[in-house]
Formats: structure tokens, sequence, C-alpha cells
């Protein structure tokens, strides 16, 4: 008896050591690996199911590859056809909720509000079970979160509110989780997912932060997993909780609260084993997409991965793309056999540092187009870190990689020295950019256009195509939607305004620009060969005249009218701002670099600059009574007296000092002195200051074609737009590009951001 009292507690002894040693492993090395491989097989075994219904349709669609052509009709086919509504049929358990069916078709892109004529959202705003004095708790978190995924309407926003609110009430009082039949475990993780998507209701963020802290503190178990001597600890509890605590924003790839000796929540997800060919259905796609979650969040993205109008299904790519970049990167350096620990974790602390700044943009971006842009700048800049000698006392400058694409300038270190002089400034933080969609504008065509039926850009699927014309004759499109297709390409869906025919075609600067101006525009060129009429009304109705082509028009106001802008001249007539009629002659700051591939020659404008902005001085012109206006034949562009103005000595005769001021907005981003070698150029001279202050810098073209794309975020528009950069030198814009402009000894050189 004695010889088995032993063995049992040496057993237990053993077991626990075992158990703890387990779980201070807190986060494998490969835990993110192995996630990574469980989502690619839930996603595999998901697309291998003859049916898919709208939660494979939402794993489909986050999944890194996304949902082909064929899988988002198979999923429709099964919403359509198993929802009570939608359908008129009572499928029982088998068909697919209105909650359901909401999330899937907005993962399809599809609008729940009109399927058919039907309004699937009016059924979950209207659902009689929610208006009960005292709902069911599940009745409230799912008509939530289907209401969640988008912009419905008010009556959606209203019952939104008025759901939160009853959810809110519904929570234990003392505790602040949510209880039910069903357990404290489950109703708590869905509440928490519901919730994550309205932090921008009242009490909302507080109740969310009570919950988790109630969760860590009695809920979460050694193993990672969760319950309670009330609230079994098992699979659907574990996956719900731990897609809920994700949701809310907690990283479940580490030890909750500091307990280290507890495992990570998605440790013990993956050692369940759920995402199985042998799983049941439910648990496979259950498990599937809260392992998304995990991955999402912890990438950065924010919220509950199923909220399509916060996260629409591009941004999980991008952000895990960045992501392995990243990381990638930061193994190249620990790598590395020659730096010192510090260097090393300087350079990780640069990576770092611009991988946070990235995921910012790209939460912040809302087309496809724009996520992948800054996701390719993002990457590009993680990769020129490199490991630099801080005991080193170089002479030369940092490496600078240019290509036609991009320029990414990275700090040398702070006790390396450059050729670029020092000088002291702050250096204003990249700026969260705010962009507007394009979705709904008009367009024209500035290459050959191809428009095709799907998103499969295939030659038997091509409708037309639209070779490229002259601006006068370039084919104009509305567009109705953006997306990004099975190569990750940026695609826009369109409309073409002469035939009415609709299609898919690719999408982005290089294909396409704005067919109305929309910045200030205070003069124009008429370059219609019939020429246009001025009208009385903006609706240009009651005609007042005839202008022929070549005469230039002062404008007063440029005003938006629908989907198109109108610009209201000096005399207060009103004609069209269509690209194809008008040419921008002059702006009401400085003129930007070229802003059309088939731009005019643009008026020169005079200006002062100081040494931290620049100010333009525009011109008189003389205006007849019908608003056409006469331009002054002889502007001087560099006025005798300024080309050299010293802003400081250097007796060097094979260097030159120049002083630089980068303006955004008001205010200086950067600003000093640089000295480069004889025979420089301003861009040089831009790129020397910018590895002084780490600026991120875009460019395109090179010397004589060299454009600035973009500064610290700060990023030029698509081609006709007007937003981009304007350098001026000692106060006057040159006639050459940046990049072919060579510096002066004391030359003054200032760019300054024009919106």
């Amino acid at each position: 008896m004695k010889k088995k009292q032993f063995v049992y507690w040496i057993s237990l002894i053993l077991g626990l050591t075992l158990l703890f040693a387990g779980g201070s492993n807190v986060a494998r090395a490969d835990t993110s690996a192995d996630v990574d491989s469980a989502i690619a097989s839930g996603v595999k075994l998901t697309a291998q199911k003859e049916t898919l219904d709208a939660w494979d349709a939402a794993i489909l669609a986050t999944s890194d590859n996304g949902i082909t052509d064929a899988q988002a009709q198979n999923a429709y086919n099964d919403i359509v056809t198993t929802n009570y509504f939608l359908s008129g049929e009572d499928h029982g358990y088998a068909g697919v909720s209105n909650v359901a069916g909401v999330i899937g078709l907005r993962a399809l892109g599809k609008d729940p509000a009109n399927i058919n004529k039907k309004d699937l959202v009016g059924q979950v705003i209207n659902d009689p079970l929610a208006q009960k004095e005292k709902p069911d708790l599940y009745t409230l978190v799912n008509d939530l979160e289907a209401l969640s995924t988008g912009s419905y309407g008010k009556a959606s926003e209203k019952a939104r509110a008025s759901l939160t609110t009853k959810l809110l009430a519904a929570r234990d009082s003392a505790s602040g989780i949510w209880k039910s039949a069903w357990g404290d475990v489950d109703p708590t993780g869905r509440a928490l997912q519901a919730l994550s998507m309205n932090t921008d209701q009242p009490g909302v963020p507080a109740a969310i932060s009570k919950a988790v802290a109630e969760v860590e503190n009695h809920y979460y178990q050694p193993n990672g997993g969760f319950g309670n001597q009330d609230n079994k600890e098992d699979q659907y509890n574990n996956i719900t909780m731990v897609d809920g605590l994700a949701a809310a924003g907690v990283d479940v790839y580490t030890s909750l609260n500091n307990k280290a000796d507890y495992k990570a929540p998605v440790q013990r997800l993956l050692d369940q084993k759920d995402v199985d060919a042998d799983s049941n259905s439910m648990l496979l796609q259950q498990a599937t997409y809260t392992l998304e979650q995990a991955k999402f969040t912890k990438d950065g993205g924010q919220g509950w991965i199923f909220n399509f109008e916060q996260n629409p299904t591009f941004r999980p790519r991008e952000l895990a793309k960045l992501n392995q970049a990243a990381t990638a990167q930061k193994q190249v350096i620990n790598g590395d056999t020659v730096g010192s620990a510090t260097d090393k974790a300087t350079a990780i602390s640069q990576v770092n540092q611009i991988l946070e700044s990235s995921i910012t943009k790209i939460n912040a971006d809302t087309s496809a187009e724009e996520a992948i842009a800054d996701r390719a700048v993002g990457i590009a800049a993680i990769n020129n870190v490199k490991i630099v000698d801080s005991n080193a006392n170089s002479t030369s400058t940092t490496p600078t990689t240019i290509n036609n694409n991009y320029t990414t300038i990275i700090s040398s270190g702070a006790n390396s020295s450059s050729s670029a002089s020092s000088a002291s400034s702050q250096v204003a933080p990249t700026p969260q950019k705010k962009h507007q969609s394009i979705k709904g504008s008009v367009v024209y065509g500035l290459t050959k256009v191809k428009l095709y039926k799907t998103t499969h850009f295939t030659k038997s699927n091509l409708i037309r195509t639209y070779q490229k014309q002259p601006r006068t004759k370039r084919p104009m499109f509305l567009v109705i939607s953006q997306t990004i297709n099975q190569n990750s390409q940026p695609i826009y869906k369109l409309k073409n305004l002469g035939s009415g025919k609709t299609g898919y075609a690719l999408a982005g600067a290089t294909h396409f620009s704005r067919a109305y101006y929309s910045a200030k525009v205070i003069q124009v060129k008429v370059i219609n060969p019939k020429g246009i009429n001025e009208y009385g009304k903006v609706k240009l109705t009651d005609r007042k005249h005839h202008v022929k082509k070549n005469a230039l028009l002062a404008v007063k106001q440029v005003v938006k009218y629908g989907r198109t802008t109108r610009l209201r001249l000096a005399n207060g007539c009103y004609v069209s701002a269509n690209k194809k009629m008008v040419f921008a002659t002059r702006i009401a700051k400085a003129v930007v670099q070229n802003t059309d591939a088939t731009a005019t020659p643009t008026v020169p404008t005079s200006s002062a600059t100081s040494s931290s902005s620049t100010t333009t001085q525009e011109q008189t012109t003389p205006t007849t009574s019908n608003g056409t206006a006469t331009l002054p034949n002889n502007v001087p562009t560099n006025p005798a007296g300024n080309a050299n103005a010293n802003s400081g000595s250097n007796t060097d005769s094979s260097t030159e000092t120049v002083t630089l001021t980068i303006n955004a907005n008001g205010s200086v981003i950067a600003s000093g002195s640089v000295t480069v070698a004889k025979g420089k150029t301003a861009l040089d001279a831009l790129n020397a200051l910018a590895s002084q202050h780490n600026l991120s810098i875009t460019i395109s073209g090179s010397g004589s074609t060299a454009y600035v794309k973009g500064i610290n975020g700060y990023n030029a528009g698509p081609a006709g737009t007007m937003t981009g950069w304007l350098y001026a030198v000692n106060g006057n814009q040159p006639n050459v590009s940046i990049g072919a402009y060579t510096v002066k000894n004391g030359d003054q050189i200032s760019l300054t951001y024009n919106k």
C-alpha cells in the first residue's frame, strides 16, 4: 500500500512538473508558424467542401489568397437558397440564419440590404425576438454582430445603439461578464465579439476592459483554456473566448495577465487539433476563423475581422505580408555575426518603428489599392534597414536605395557622420493619411483600358478594349467599387458612361485619373475642339456665352455637383470642370510638378521663401467681361540677383553647401544645411537631408524625369489632381526637374506639399 502511495505521489509531482514546464513555454518559438500552418489547413479543407455556406465564405474571403469567383458563387447560391427570408422556405437548422447571411453576403462584397430586391438587413432590424422586454442574450449578440458589419442607414444605427444598450444591461453587475444557461465563457466571448465593433458607443470600452480582466483573473487556465469550477473548459468555449479576446485587442499569442507559467490561449487551440479533416464542420469553421482573428490582431488589425465595414477583406492580407517581411528582416539582423548586440537592437528597433507606422497607414486605408501601396513601401523600408556600427567614424553617407518606384532613406546611427553636415531641427512624425475612396467618382482612361466580365482577366472574359486616346477623347467611367483580384492586383468595377457597359479593369493612377477638377483652380484653358458654353445656372442651363478653344477663363470657385464639379467663373457664369474640356493653367498656390501626363506648360509664378515656408504670389491677370483672361507674355522665372543667394559659407571648391526646408500642412517636417559634391542635384541634396532625419521619400524617374511622389506619408495624388510636392530654389521654381537642377553654394531649397 505504501509503495502504491509512493508511486502515486511521484506520478503526481512529475505530472505537475511537466504541466508547469509546458505552461512556462508562454509562446513557443514556432507558435506563429504553427498558427499560419493551421490556418492554411483550415482554408484548404474549407475550399474542398462541395457546398460552401456563409461562414465558409467569410473564412475564404479573409484568407491570404482570398475567395475565387467560383467559390463566391457557390456560397452565394447556398445563402440565397437556404435562408428562410431570401428563399421563402424553412430549412431548419440546415438553413442559413439572417445573421450568418448578412455576414456571408458582406464577405462576398454583396449588399445584404438588397438581394434580389429583398432587404435581409431590415429583417434583422425588425427582429421581433429583440423587441421583447428581456430578449435572449444570443439574440442581442447575433443581431448586433449582423448590423455592425456595415452602414445600413439611420434605422440600422438606431437599432445598433439599442442592442448595445441592452447587451450592456445584460451583464452580471458584480463581475461584468455575461451568463446564460450555456455557462459564462461562451456568452462572454460572443459579447466581446459584438462589442468590439461598437467601441464608439457609450460605456463599451469600459465594459470590454472589465470583462477581459474578469476572464483573465478567474477563468483563464494553466493549459491556456478557459473555465472554472462552474464552467467546464472545452473546445467550443475555448474557441469562442479566444475569438472574443482577440477581437477586443488582446494578444492571445502570449500568456495573459503576466501569468508566465500559463500557456498562451492560441497554443491551447493548436493543442486541441480542431483544424483537422476529422473534425466536425462546426469545429473546423470556428477554429479556422478564430485563428484568422488571432493572427489579424497580432498583425496589428483592430476589432472583429468580420466587421467588413471597418476591416475590408484586403486588410488582413496586407497586414500579414507586412508582418512576414518584418519577421524575416529581424531574423536576418539577429543572424548577423559581425554586428554588436547593441547595434542589432537598434536595427530591430528601426524595423519595429517602420512596422508600426505602416500598420497605422494600412488600418486607415479605405481601398485595396492604397493598402497594397502602403504595404509595398513599408516592406521596402523594412528590407532597407541595415546594422550600423555605432562606434565607427565613417565619413560616407548612408546608402540610399533608389529605383523608379521608391527611395527609402534609413538613419545612419547617432554617432556616425555623413557628408551632409548635421543641423538641429525637429522632425515631424509621419502623418496618418486620411484616404478618400475613389468609389462613386467619375474617371477617364489614361492608357489602354481592357474591360472584363469578371475579376478573372482572361481573353474569353474580355468585353471591350478602349485604346489610349488624346485627352479630349478619353473614355469616361463611373467607379462602382474597388477590390483586388486573385493575383492581388487592385481593380475597379466600372461603368462606361458612353455605352453603359459594366465590367472590371486594372485600377490605379497609371490607368485612370479623376475626370473632373477638385482642387482650387483659379484659371483654365479651353481645350475642347468645339469650345464650351458658359451658363447662368450650376445645372449648366440658361446658356450665356460660347467660348472658343484656347480661351483662358478666370475661375472664382470649384463647385461640387453630384458626381461632377463645375467651375464658377469670375463673371458669375458656370462651365464644366471636365478635364476633357478645360485644362487648369493656374491654381491657388504654386503649380504642382507635372500633374497630368498630357499637361501643357503652366504659367510660372514668382514666390518668396522664408526659412520655414514657401509663399506664392499670384500674378494679376486681366479679365474680359465674359471671364476670358489674357496672360502676360513675359513672366520672369528666375529674377536676377536671386539665383545664388548665400545663406552660409563654404570655401571648399569641390563641394556645395545648401539649405533645405520641407513643409507640409503649414508645418516644417525637417530643415537643415547639407553639403554635397560639386555637380550634384537638388534631389541629391534632398536625399542627404532625408538621411540626416530618417525620412522616407518616394521618387519616380531619374534625372530630368525625377519626380517626388511622397515624403513621410505625404503623397502626390493621381495625375490631374494637383496634389503633390512643389520644389523651389531661392524662392523661384526652376523650369527643370528636381533631379536635373544642379545646386550652387548657398542655394535655399524648399519643398512644399500642395493639396
